[in-house]
């Protein structure tokens, strides 16, 4: 049986002659102890669960507070990660923008170095092809004067020899 509160003040005892029937108060002082008992027990025994429950949401809320954090610099680290990607590739790419740019100044200077050269091997070609001109007309010069030397001795020559037969 359970007993209740009003179960408790409800409980009538009959009346004997010296009050109320003595075996039934203690047998009703007995029941109630029990029920107090049990419900002291029940009442010790929810109280360790509530304590062991308490513990456990404790421990479950400092677990989700170390993962939040977690959540949180991970989050944070990731963003920093991000940030330094970008700035590394920003500076591969500027790197690589300058390589190129010297790269092609160092053409354009090759391409100017060449188109010097070739214009000096042009140079030298004409002055080489005055001064062959020049050594060429001279010695051309020489010959025909040589020839008409010649001629000039050798009509001489016959003179000469006219004379001298």
């Amino acid at each position: 049986m359970h007993l209740t509160p009003m179960d408790i003040r409800e409980q009538k005892f009959t009346k004997g002659l010296r009050g109320y029937d003595r075996e039934e108060v203690d047998s009703f002082m007995e029941f109630t102890a029990e029920a107090l008992e049990g419900a002291v027990k029940k009442a010790t025994l929810l109280e360790e669960k509530l304590s062991r429950m308490t513990r456990e949401l404790s421990e479950h809320e400092d677990r989700e507070t170390l993962l939040k954090e977690a959540i949180t610099t991970a989050q944070s680290m990731s963003g920093a990660m991000k940030v330094n990607a970008t700035k590394e590739a920003e500076l591969i790419v500027s790197e690589a923008r300058v390589k190129a740019e010297a790269l092609v100044r160092e053409g354009h200077q090759r391409v100017a170095s060449i188109q010097d050269e070739i214009h000096n091997l042009k140079k030298q070609r004409l002055e080489l092809q005055t001064a062959f001109k020049s050594i060429l007309d001279y010695h051309s010069n020489l010959l025909i004067m040589e020839g008409e030397e010649s001629q000039k001795r050798d009509a001489e020559d016959e003179k000469f020899r006219f004379l001298q037969k």
